[in-house]
């Protein structure tokens, strides 16, 4: 019975990103993987015109189609694509686009947009008039009189009410 060789370890510990990739890279088309990066590169553009109005339909050798909802914005999108060709290539260099190509058709309604979460206002520490043995024992341990000094003169200070 022959033998299984051996793996080898020299070469350390591997990322689990380089794994997953190289598993989903043997089930997913190249074209859909660059599509997806061409997607996501697309929704990081600094176009909010262009939102619901253009999107990426497929990629198909070395140009990403887009589809585009009226006339209108697929003359204009002709006067600006290399602009926009060299956006995508900075964005999704890992989609290896040469060209754009545009089509009338429908876009699909964009994905809602999570709206940032509002701070929420917190009101000043509730600090005891005497620091805690915690408190007391680390400023012990800072070396330097003068920061120790400045240490205990911002705790009594923001001890109080």
């Amino acid at each position: 019975m022959a033998r299984r060789p051996r793996r080898s370890f020299a070469r350390g510990p591997q990322p689990l990103a380089d794994a997953v990739w190289k598993l989903v890279k043997t089930i997913v088309p190249d074209h859909m993987v660059r599509l997806v990066h061409v997607r996501a590169a697309w929704e990081r553009l600094n176009m909010p015109w262009l939102r619901g109005r253009a999107y990426p339909l497929a990629v198909m050798k070395d140009e990403v189609i887009v589809v585009v909802e009226d006339s209108q914005y697929h003359h204009e999108l002709m006067y600006s694509r290399d602009d926009l060709l060299h956006k995508l290539q900075q964005l999704a260099p890992e989609a290896r686009l040469a060209g754009l190509r545009f089509r009338l058709g429908a876009v699909p309604p964009p994905a809602p947009r999570t709206p940032a979460r509002t701070a929420v206002a917190l009101g000043p520490p509730t600090m005891t008039a005497e620091p805690s043995e915690a408190t007391s024992r680390a400023l012990s341990d800072v070396v330097d009189p003068e920061l120790r000094q400045a240490i205990a003169g911002a705790r009594v200070r923001l001890g109080r009410p």
